[in-house]
Parts: C-alpha cells; sequence; structure tokens
C-alpha cells in the first residue's frame, strides 16, 4: 500500500529518523535494492518500507497489501534518514527471536558458527555472508557481538542474514558445557601452534553436529572458553604473519571445516 508523505515531520516516518545510531532491539533497518528484495522475499515480518518517488514499480509486486510503503521525494528521504540512503529504499522490520541453546541440540545441524566478541559491522557482516556461501545457517550470538541484525551488519552480509537462524549463546562456558554432553561437538579457533591445523581435523570431527566457535578481532577467545570446547584448531600460516582478518580466518576454517564433513 503506497502512502505519498510531504511532511518530514510524520510521526508514521519515526522508525526511519536517524538510522545511522538506531537501536535494532526497535527494529531492523535495511538498505539498499537487493538488500530491501531478499527482505520481501523471506519469512521475516515488514513493518513498512520509505521510498524515494519514481521507485513504486520496483517494488509493487513484492510489498503486501498490508505493508504501508511510504513514498517521499529524495530530499525528504534525506532529512528523514540522516543522509542520502542507498539506491532509495529503507525497509523496517521486526527482528525475530532468538532461539534457545537448547533448539541447537534438537536440530543438530553438521555445522553451526559460533560468534564471541566480535563487535565489528563489517566482520560479523562477512562472517555471515560467508557462512551461508558454505550453507551454514545456525548461528550462534555470544556475548559482545554486535547483533546480526544492525544496519552495516545486514548490508555487508548482502542479506543472508535474513536466512539465518540465531541462538541466545550468553553463558559460553556453560552453554558449550552442557551441549557437549548432549553430542554436539566445539571445536574453539586460535591462532596457538599446539593446537589441531582445521586441514587435519577430519578424523577428530563428529558427524552429528560441531560448532566452530570464533572470537574477538583482537583478543581471541579467553581461555576459559578454549578449554571448555572438545577441540581447539588452527589456520597454519606463513612465519612472517601471525594472524588474520577475523572475518577471512572465518571464512577459510568454516570451507574446511565444512569440506572435511561432507
Amino acid at each position: 500500500m503506497f502512502i505519498e508523505v510531504t511532511d518530514p515531520q510524520d510521526p508514521r516516518l519515526n522508525a526511519f529518523r536517524d538510522v545511522r545510531i538506531r537501536d535494532p532491539r526497535n527494529g531492523f533497518i535495511a538498505e539498499g535494492s537487493l538488500v530491501v528484495r531478499r527482505l520481501l522475499q523471506s519469512e521475516l515480518s515488514l513493518r513498512s518500507l520509505l521510498l524515494h518517488r519514481g521507485q513504486e514499480s520496483k517494488y509493487a509486486a513484492l510489498i503486501p497489501d498490508s505493508t504501508p510503503a511510504f513514498v517521499v521525494d529524495p530530499q525528504i528521504g534525506e532529512q528523514i534518514a540522516g543522509y542520502d540512503f542507498h539506491r532509495g529504499v529503507l525497509a523496517h522490520g521486526e527482528c525475530p527471536t532468538m532461539l534457545g541453546c537448547e533448539e541447537l541440540a534438537r536440530r543438530r545441524p553438521p555445522t553451526a558458527l559460533a560468534l564471541i566478541g566480535i563487535s565489528d559491522p563489517e566482520n560479523v557482516g562477512s562472517l555471515l555472508r560467508s557462512a551461508a556461501a558454505l550453507g551454514v545457517h545456525d548461528i550462534l550470538i555470544g556475548p559482545q557481538t554486535i547483533t546480526p541484525f544492525a544496519r552495516r551488519v545486514i548490508r555487508v552480509s548482502m542479506a543472508s542474514v535474513f536466512h539465518h537462524r540465531f541462538y541466545q549463546f550468553d553463558e559460553p562456558v556453560k552453554q558449550i558445557t552442557q551441549l557437549q554432553t548432549e553430542g554436539i561437538q566445539f571445536a574453539a579457533t586460535t591462532p596457538a601452534k599446539d593446537a589441531i591445523a582445521i586441514d587435519t581435523l577430519g578424523s577428530e570431527l563428529a558427524r552429528h553436529g560441531t560448532v566452530l566457535v570464533v572470537g574477538n578481532e583482537a583478543s581471541g577467545l579467553d581461555r576459559a572458553v578454549q578449554d571448555a570446547c572438545s577441540l581447539r584448531t588452527t589456520l597454519p600460516m606463513h612465519e612472517s604473519t601471525d594472524s588474520l582478518n577475523v572475518g577471512v580466518a572465518g571464512a577459510i576454517f568454516l570451507y574446511e571445516l565444512s569440506k572435511q564433513l561432507r
């Protein structure tokens, strides 16, 4: 349902105000044609859209009749959002409820990804995009990890966030210990040379559920988390390099893990 709006102070547009500093707990913002199209094609709940005039025909067939799509001139859109938003479209969606980790034990996916202390939206978005490309759709969100529904995370992930299942992972050591008693295996990533090289991990892997655990960009995983995991794995590197960006390293770890579990 397209609705013309000429007043930038219209309260119906409040969800789109100052989106760069918006708290995603009040609903997330998706931007750009490709990302918004993928949102419209997903199962997530859409609350409303904000379109620049002239964009209506691109989305008419995708927008549910019950969803308001506010149409504004570009200059008004910029006043509302706080910047000239990408390709003339923003969408306001409802963040899905995170699943409990007991649901992971019930689903028992071949591979899952746990993120602990990863605060950079570029890194989280990149990891989510890589996970989707490798068929990994179960993601555990640990302490100090930025929400996957932050605007920048959504954009960097190229909307793959809309097709993942997210699990609350607030007490990693406790939850790892519990899930391992239920047959889920956890593999902590570390640069330590005494860990098992990821490309030789195959014989150690369970075939019924392995969670790759990736830590903070600067400090990695703390020792308590590593000790709780049944496996510690590392990425062999040339001696002139001691680390990689967590988004890059995580993608390589996931690729090797997924390959060995096929």
